[in-house]
Formats: C-alpha cells, sequence, structure tokens
C-alpha cells in the first residue's frame, strides 16, 4: 500500500512537470535568441556609428574650407569697397579720408616708395613680399600673411589704387590689416570637445599652426607632422599618402592606428599654398556614444527579457479568454493605424517648414528664392495647425468635451467670410464660386457661427480641391421658419468635380477615411474634416447628406436648426485692418512670454507695427514691470498663460489687485497654445478682455489693439 501511493505521488508530481519545465526551456530559448540579437546589433550599430563619425569628419572639413573662403571674399570685399570710396571720392587728404572711411579698421595706403600710412597718420613698415611687388602691376584684390614691427602678425587684403594722390603724395594700393588669430581660429582649432584638432602645415609637412587647447596635440606634438606619424607607427604606405596629397595640394583621407587608438586624418588644401589637416580619434570621440548605446541595448534586453517572462505568465493565466485577446488586438490595431496616419500627417507638412529653412539659411543673399520659402513655409506651418486643430476637435468630439457656444451672429456675414476665404483658392484654379442666397434674408440667430463656419469652409475648400480647373462652384443657403422663434438653416455645397464612389460614400465620415483613385492622389489631407463636419452637425442638433456620382460631382447639404434673434451693432472684430491709427504709433506694450524665439518673434511683429514692446519672461517679471511703471505708462498687456515662476492667470490676478492707477482699466489680452472654449473662458472669467490662442494672429491683434487702446 505504501509503495503503491508512493508510485501514485509520483505519477502526479510527473504529471505536473511538463508545463513549467516547457514554460522554462521557452524562455531560455528566448533569452539565448535575444543574446545573440542584441550581440549582432551592438556589432552593427559600432560599425555605423564609426562610419558615421567618419562622414561627419568629412563635413568638419568642407565646413572649415567654406568657412575660410567666406572669411576671405569677406575683407576683400571690404578692402575693395574701400578703394572704391577713395577712388570714387577723389580724395586729397588724409583728414578727408579719415572722415569718409570711419566704418573701415586698419585701412592703411601704400605708396610707390613702399612706405605705408594710415589716414590717422600712423605710420608701419611692411616686409617686402611678391604679393606687394605684385600689386602694383595688378588689377584685383591681392593676400598674404606677413609680421609688421612692432604690431605683430597679419593677415593683409591689399587693392590696387590708380591715380590716387592724397596730401601731394602718390599711392598705389590700399592695405586693410587683420589680426592673424581671425585665420587661425578658424583653420586651427581643437574639434570635438578638444578630442580632436586642425592644423595648417606648409608642402614640407612642417606645422605652421596648431590650437593652443586640444589633446590631440599630445599625440601631434611634433615640429614635422609627416615625421610625428612615423614616429608613433604609422605605416609607411600611409605616411606616403599623406605626404604626396600635402605635397599637391591634394585631398587625401587615412585611418590610423595611434597609440592604441582610431584616428581619422583628412588634408585638403586651403588658398594659400598651405594645407588644413584635420585629427580626429574615432574611437575615442564616439566611445560615449557607444557606451550609451550599449547601455541602452542592454537595458532594451531586460526589459524584453522581463516582457517576455511576463507574456508567459500572461499567456499561462488568459489561455481561457482567447475573445478577450483578440478584442485587445484590435483596439491595439485600430490605435496603431490612428497614430500612424497621424504621425504621416503632420510630418508632411512638418518636413516641408524644415526643408524650406534650410533653403533660406542656404540662400539668404537670394530675396526671391528667401521670399518664395518663407510663403511656402507659411503655408505648410497653417497647414500643421489644422491638422493638429482638427486632431484636437475629433479627440474632444469623440471624449464628450467640445462645448458649443450660443451667441449672437449675423448670417450674412458668416456667409461672407466663408466666400472671402475660398474666393482665393478658387480663382488659382480659375474655377466659377459663386453664393446663391436670397436678396433679403433674416440674419440675426444664437448659436456657434464657429463651428458653423467651419464646417462650411471645410466642405467648401474640398470642392474647390477636387474640382478640375475652370469647374464650377456653388454655396446655397435657404432658411425655412418652424413654429416659435425657431428656423432651419439649409446650407448646399455643389461642384461640378470628380465625385465619390459608392462604396467611399458607405463610410465616408468615418476618421481618416478618403478616397483612394488616381483623381486623388495628388491632394493632401488628413482625412478627419468630412468626420468633424459631420460630428459638428450632429451636436447642432443637424442633419447632413450627400448626393454624389464618379466624374459627376457631389452636392453636400446641411441642416440646422437656429434661434432667430436681432442684430446688435457689428462687432469690429469681424472687420479686416490694412493700417493702424495713427494714435496707436509708439504706443507702449508689455509683453510677457517666457519662450525667448516666440517672445522675439512677437516683439518684432510688434515693433514693425510701430509700438514699442517691453518683454517679461514670465509672471512675476510683468507683474513687476507694471506696478513700477507711471500711469498710461502701458496701453496695453500681452499676457502667455503657461509661464514659470507666476503663470499667466496668477499675473493677472496680481496686476489686477496691485495699487497701480491703471490696475482696473488697462486691456489684457492672454496669448496661450491653450486654444479650447473653457480656456477663453478662464481667461475672460481671471481679469482679461479677450484670448487669442497661438500661433499668433497679428490682424487678430490689430483688431484687438483698435478695439482696446483708446
Amino acid at each position: 500500500m505504501k509503495i503503491e501511493m508512493g508510485g501514485k505521488a509520483q505519477n502526479t508530481g510527473a504529471e505536473k512537470q511538463p508545463w513549467p519545465q516547457s514554460m522554462t526551456l521557452l524562455l531560455a530559448l528566448l533569452l539565448i535568441f535575444e543574446v545573440f540579437l542584441f550581440t549582432t546589433a551592438y556589432r552593427h550599430l559600432n560599425q555605423s556609428i564609426q562610419n558615421e563619425r567618419i562622414d561627419s569628419i568629412e563635413q568638419m572639413s568642407t565646413l572649415i574650407s567654406e568657412k575660410l573662403l567666406l572669411l576671405r571674399q569677406n575683407y576683400e570685399d571690404k578692402v575693395r569697397q574701400a578703394a572704391c570710396v577713395i577712388m570714387g571720392n577723389r580724395i586729397r587728404s588724409l583728414d578727408q579720408g579719415r572722415e569718409l572711411l570711419l566704418a573701415f579698421e586698419q585701412l592703411y595706403l601704400l605708396s610707390e616708395d613702399g612706405s605705408c600710412i594710415s589716414f590717422s597718420g600712423e605710420k608701419i613698415v611692411l616686409p617686402e613680399s611678391e604679393e606687394i611687388k605684385m600689386l602694383k602691376t595688378s588689377d584685383v584684390v591681392r593676400t598674404d600673411f606677413c609680421t609688421v614691427q612692432t604690431k605683430g602678425d597679419f593677415w593683409i587684403f591689399m587693392s590696387p589704387l590708380s591715380n590716387v594722390t592724397i596730401d601731394n603724395k602718390e599711392f598705389f594700393g590700399v592695405i586693410m590689416l587683420v589680426d592673424s588669430n581671425t585665420y587661425s581660429d578658424t583653420a586651427a582649432t581643437a574639434l570635438y570637445e578638444n578630442q580632436g584638432a586642425s592644423y595648417v602645415v606648409n608642402q614640407m609637412g612642417v606645422v605652421e599652426l596648431r590650437p593652443t587647447e586640444s589633446t590631440a596635440n599630445d599625440y601631434f606634438g611634433g615640429y614635422n607632422l609627416l615625421h610625428t606619424l612615423r614616429d608613433k607607427g604609422v605605416r609607411e604606405e600611409q605616411v606616403h599618402v599623406l605626404q604626396q596629397g600635402i605635397e599637391e595640394r591634394q585631398e587625401v583621407n587615412i585611418t590610423a592606428k595611434i597609440g592604441g587608438e582610431t584616428w581619422r586624418i583628412q588634408s585638403f588644401p586651403d588658398s594659400w599654398g598651405n594645407s588644413i589637416v584635420i585629427a580626429v580619434p574615432v574611437s575615442i570621440t564616439a566611445r560615449a556614444t557607444f557606451d550609451g548605446m550599449r547601455n541602452v541595448i542592454v537595458l532594451i534586453g531586460l526589459i524584453l527579457s522581463t516582457v517576455v517572462a511576463l507574456a508567459l505568465v500572461w499567456i499561462s493565466y488568459y489561455v481561457k479568454k482567447g475573445q478577450r485577446v483578440k478584442l485587445e488586438q484590435a483596439k491595439a490595431t485600430l490605435k496603431s493605424e490612428f497614430m500612424n496616419k497621424v504621425s504621416h500627417d503632420i510630418r508632411t507638412p512638418l518636413t516641408a517648414v524644415i526643408g524650406l529653412n534650410d533653403l533660406l539659411m542656404h540662400n539668404a543673399d537670394k530675396p526671391d528664392i528667401v521670399a518664395e520659402c518663407a510663403q511656402k513655409a507659411k503655408k505648410s506651418g497653417e497647414y500643421l495647425v489644422s491638422i493638429i486643430n482638427d486632431v484636437l476637435d475629433l479627440s474632444r468630439i469623440e471624449s464628450g468635451k467640445l462645448r458649443l457656444s450660443h451667441m449672437a451672429f449675423d448670417m450674412e456675414e458668416l456667409l461672407e467670410t466663408v466666400v472671402q476665404l475660398e474666393a482665393y483658392p478658387a480663382g488659382e484654379k480659375a474655377l466659377t464660386f459663386r453664393l446663391d442666397c436670397p436678396d433679403n434674408f433674416h440674419r440675426g440667430f444664437l448659436g456657434d457661427a464657429v463651428r458653423i463656419k467651419q464646417c462650411l469652409v471645410n466642405l467648401v475648400s474640398n470642392a474647390i480641391k477636387f474640382t478640375p480647373e475652370h469647374g464650377t462652384v456653388i454655396l446655397t443657403y435657404r432658411e425655412q421658419t418652424e413654429s416659435g422663434s425657431y428656423s432651419r438653416a439649409y446650407f448646399m455645397i455643389e461642384d461640378t468635380g470628380i465625385g465619390m464612389s459608392e462604396e467611399f460614400m458607405k463610410h465616408m465620415f468615418h476618421p481618416f477615411e478618403q478616397e483612394q483613385s488616381s483623381l486623388t492622389s495628388t491632394h493632401v489631407g488628413s482625412g478627419l474634416g468630412l468626420a468633424i463636419v459631420h460630428s459638428l452637425v450632429t451636436l447642432m442638433d443637424g442633419s447632413i447628406h450627400v448626393e454624389s456620382r464618379l466624374n459627376h460631382g457631389s452636392r453636400f447639404v446641411i441642416e440646422i436648426p437656429l434661434e432667430r434673434t436681432g442684430l446688435s451693432e457689428r462687432n469690429l472684430e469681424n472687420g479686416r485692418i490694412e493700417e493702424l491709427p495713427a494714435y496707436l504709433l509708439g504706443r507702449r506694450i508689455l509683453l510677457a512670454e517666457d519662450n525667448d524665439i516666440n517672445r522675439e518673434i512677437v516683439t518684432d511683429l510688434l515693433e514693425g507695427l510701430g509700438f514699442t514692446v517691453d518683454g517679461a519672461v514670465n509672471g512675476a517679471e510683468a507683474v513687476e514691470r507694471f506696478k513700477n511703471s507711471a500711469a498710461g505708462y502701458y496701453s496695453i498687456i500681452l499676457m502667455d498663460i503657461q509661464m514659470p515662476v507666476m503663470n499667466g492667470l496668477e499675473a493677472v490676478a496680481a496686476i489686477r489687485g496691485s495699487a497701480h492707477m491703471d490696475a482696473k482699466n488697462i486691456p489684457i489680452i492672454a496669448l496661450s497654445a491653450n486654444a479650447f472654449e473653457e480656456d477663453v473662458e478662464k481667461s475672460i472669467a481671471h481679469g482679461m478682455q479677450a484670448h487669442i490662442s497661438k500661433p499668433v494672429d497679428i490682424d487678430m491683434l490689430k483688431k484687438l489693439f483698435v478695439k482696446f487702446i483708446h
């Protein structure tokens, strides 16, 4: 019996072992596979980082070469300009020259007898050089390096003069002295946090200039760079390649082992007969990156191992809940698709903005290209903002947090605004775009004019976008009076565009849905517009229906119930102000903005309008500036909301509660990235007169200045 019972116990234990053992074996195999993957990835990463560092060194040589060339061109232009001033104004005395050439420093006149004198009367002695001799018969700017007695070493730029007699003495050239450090600071400098360096080397390999502070000098401290490399054990064939490149003034790249480290050595000629040699220890400068990436990889390995372990436990625990797993996977897929589409739509205009700014920086001296790039960047930025607004609107609609306003508005004005906004894009395509409404209709209603306008602009914009050139787009408005004080407003947008397929129309109001065909492939869009229109119309207790056929155009009809009301005086903010009234010019504005770039941009815009701007980096500084100002000193305050030390709402409360004579009356406008209805209400509730969301609309600011500054 005991033996039998013991046997049963053993059998029972054996039956329970396979599952944990399988789990352990599977986990071990996964860990081994992870170690293999991470080892391979780390080796590949090391090589990639080294290759990228080598590429950056090559780019550094180009950068130094271009910077030296720009420096030379700059000083050549200056000395050439000085020569033009001397000859063009027929200067006859040193005093006259000093007055005309105040903007030029270190200018000297060179006479036939070899003497040099400045316009202030200072005389210097220049050593004889071939460049100075050639200047007598030259008609171009020349440059050289020389030592001036009692003054030091200089990089000199010389421009020829013809028929110039000053104080009864003939001069054949004008010379500008530039401190030689200006050249050496660019040509011989420490690189990569003082780990590497660039050296100026003559054709014999002698180091002419070296940076004062660089650990690379510990390796290349010798008189002759080529001898130093041989002494350090660099292979003779590599030294020979570098020597040949220096002698023949050609660009050369070698990778050598020095002191157990891998060095990238690159030589390229400068413009004066020497070469610039860049030496960077790749293995040292990339070590921090290697270590950081190794730590990241180890951390990822630990995280993945933990995730694998948890996943195995999860599988064992939820093996009988397959349906729930499928549901979670479906949610994850939807979320991933959502993020992918949002990421794509945001990156598209963002890439354009960054690329156009790169073009601007490389073409700063070409006004036509600058203007074109700036205009395109502005359009891309506006498109990016519209995408972000659409995503935020959709998110708030789906979460039930979007609030509709219920304010009086002018229907005629609303329709005219939509037409004005879309007239230009319609004109670019030579479309016939018109508004069809009765000659006389009721204009005053209560509702959310902004959201109605958003719906109409979305639909009209789509109609224009998908209508071929010389087509027609019509916005029609009709009103049907109902019982009591309510009417039903009808908005119909018709076009002669490409139309939509029946299949697409079944799910056209779903987010990110877009018709996919050769006709629409050239048009960009987030696919959120129709979904937002449908949701907004539904929130306003209205309805929307569509009629469309491929290649036969589309017709959207929106019906919204609205309460009728009377019209008050037209709001100034609805007009457009081209020029500010003269009484606003010179007014002082206090701008509270913690972001340096935003503060600079707004300041420049306001100063361009004729205002004087005082900036504050946080709410506390704004309060202090206001309290210390005289009565009437500031005409208005622009207040950011999210700021360190003291935020905008706290600052407004402090200003309104102060004993300053203007505390209760000075207009304060919120200038914030927070753009929702509750944000606007919060600003007004805290004592502000208005709330403008970023990015700043300068036209809206102008309207508010006219409205609030008296």
